[in-house]
């Protein structure tokens, strides 16, 4: 998500003339911020001290993400250096800003100037209209905001015009997606882009276990521009702190979801969200996320420790009540058990065919991409190949992380 904040405020200012440049070069600085958790929010805070340095009355320093929405009314108390606080989305009033105080005329408008690649993420919802416990993210980006079907479907057929050979739909809770005038909800939606001339690959994320519906799923199933990758965040394997968590649903819900989907997509990549330690959790409760995972075998698990969020429920009324040094240790013994399992999962796909999409090349020059599972490939000894392409390889090794292969020459598809 800030990722796509950040490609549409870099279109913009593209759009009205403006080059990327170093920063050692440049005029304006520019910081798209995330607060989910307490790291991120203290790199924002180390990384304007350091600008202090470079700003100059000629230099404009701006703040803009998830940062405004929590902390935007002190920011400048803060740091008086900071020129600019922008919310999410609302960029003209800083445009103006910026035309003004560097005397410039837009001139003719480029809308898609040098901004899409492979990959091109789309927002289809903002904000959340959950209320998570732990979560802080309807605070910052407010309560769901749907963008219509209509728009969506410009932008990525746009998208696709402009190079892209896939698309991302995104929403904190994508599930949720509704057209507000009405067209349907977001099995709806992957229908229409899926129909897209020229777009190889559609992906969207983040689902909720609460929202999603079978019939999604079905979609999935049966498309072939559809990537067989659902990332579905689950948080905890314990029914007790689910309900803590606020989280709307229990195992055998989120059980029935995995169990349909593996039905009808027996090589669907699965990718989940694990918080250990939360207010609460007992070494049983632990016990029961651990074996989560090893009746799952998840893909990929995104592991944290809990720490609470100024802002959310459970910091304000839940005590932390699981001590650091227990966290920490149920955090490397899942990150341990993990490995394990992603090991021996990617072992599966030794000797098999797989597709491809190249992304760029490796620090040792090797071309990567991923497959429609959302697996990490490299081609060994793949030759002059560009990004964009669709190429099929023979899997010959694969680590925890990733899948290594060869090009199979009969089977790729180059790029567009």
């Amino acid at each position: 998500m800030n990722l796509a904040d950040s490609e549409d405020l870099a279109r913009r200012l593209l759009a009205a003339g403006y080059v990327e440049d170093s920063l050692e070069r440049a005029d304006i600085a520019i910081l798209n911020t995330c607060v989910v958790r307490q790291a991120s929010e203290d790199r924002v805070y180390s990384r304007l001290h350091e600008l202090k340095q470079w700003k100059t009355a000629e230099r404009t320093i701006a703040v803009t993400g998830c940062i405004v929405g929590k902390e935007g009314d002190v920011l400048r108390g803060k740091f008086p250096q900071l020129d600019a606080v922008v919310p999410i989305g609302q960029y003209e009033d800083f445009l103006a800003t910026l035309e003004a105080r560097y005397d410039y005329s837009q001139g003719e408008a480029l809308p898609q100037a040098g901004r899409t690649g492979i990959s091109h993420y789309v927002r289809v919802i903002q904000g959340c209209d959950h209320n998570c416990t732990f979560c802080i993210v309807p605070k910052v980006r407010g309560r769901e905001r749907h963008v219509p079907m209509d728009d969506v479907v410009a932008e990525c057929l746009q998208a696709v015009a402009d190079g892209a050979r896939e698309v991302v739909l995104l929403g904190q809770n994508v599930d949720d997606y509704t057209d507000p005038t009405g067209r349907g909800g977001l099995a709806g939606l992957v229908r229409e882009v899926e129909r897209i001339p020229g777009l190889k690959r559609l992906r969207f994320m983040t689902s909720h276990p609460q929202d999603l519906e079978m019939e999604l799923l079905e979609v999935m199933a049966a498309s072939e521009v559809i990537c067989r990758e659902l990332q579905l965040p689950v948080q905890s394997g314990d029914d007790t702190i689910l309900k803590r968590m606020a989280r709307g649903y229990q195992m055998r819900h989120y059980r029935a979801i995995v169990e349909r989907a593996r039905n009808l997509m027996p090589d669907l990549g699965l990718v989940t969200d694990v918080i250990v330690g939360f207010p609460g959790e007992s070494e049983t409760a632990f016990q029961n996320t651990r074996a989560l995972l090893e009746e799952m075998e998840f893909d990929v698990v995104h592991l944290a420790m809990y720490s609470p969020r100024p802002g959310t429920y459970a910091a304000g009324r839940m005590e932390d009540d699981v001590p650091h040094e227990e966290k920490l240790r149920r955090l490397n013994d899942l990150l341990a058990l993990q490995r394990e399992i992603a090991a021996r999962k990617t072992g599966r796909w030794i000797g098999r065919d797989v597709e491809v999409l190249i992304e760029g090349r490796d620090e040792l020059h090797r071309p990567y991409g991923r497959i429609r599972q959302g697996k990490r490939a490299i081609v060994m000894m793949g030759g002059e190949i560009a990004p964009g392409e669709l190429m099929n390889i023979r899997v010959l090794q694969a680590t925890a992380g990733q899948l290594l292969g060869m090009r199979n020459p009969t089977k790729s598809e180059p790029a567009a």
